[in-house]
């Protein structure tokens, strides 16, 4: 019985551990309530974010929300991601919002807590996640 509490409190700990919170609260983008980037959000023609380093001010990651000009038609939206630093792009079928997306990049490590791009982590998640929606729709 011992054992059992012991192995649920380790558990439920290391759940509660790497847990993120992101939040956007004016143009910063905040994890764990710690500055990571700062943030600009277009809403006008094109719905996207673009997310800039602290140090260098330099956009690291644009995240373009697509509806395929069908505005009431959900099915084929998609969201692609540029990694400009990298010279790499991420399409996938995600609807979320903006810090929930970010959070996603945070949970998988392409992003780390102090703001930086491991671009390990963002080919493997390239190589895991990219549906290459935008070479395989016809225009």
């Amino acid at each position: 019985m011992k054992k059992r509490i012991l192995t649920a409190a380790f558990l439920l700990g290391s759940i509660i551990t790497f847990s993120q919170e992101v939040k956007l609260k004016k143009e910063k983008v905040l994890c764990d309530d710690k500055e990571i980037m700062t943030f600009d959000v277009e809403r006008w023609g094109t719905h996207q974010i673009h997310l800039f380093s602290l140090d260098t001010k330099e956009e690291q990651i644009n995240i373009l929300k697509r509806d395929n000009e069908t505005s009431g038609y959900f099915d084929d939206d998609f969201v692609q991601i540029k990694f400009l630093t990298l010279g790499k792009t991420l399409e996938l079928k995600m609807n979320k919002p903006w810090s929930t997306l970010i959070e996603w990049l945070i949970k998988n490590k392409a992003l780390g807590t102090d703001g930086k791009l491991n671009e390990e982590k963002v080919d493997l998640l390239i190589k895991n996640y990219d549906e290459n929606i935008t070479n395989r729709t016809v225009r």
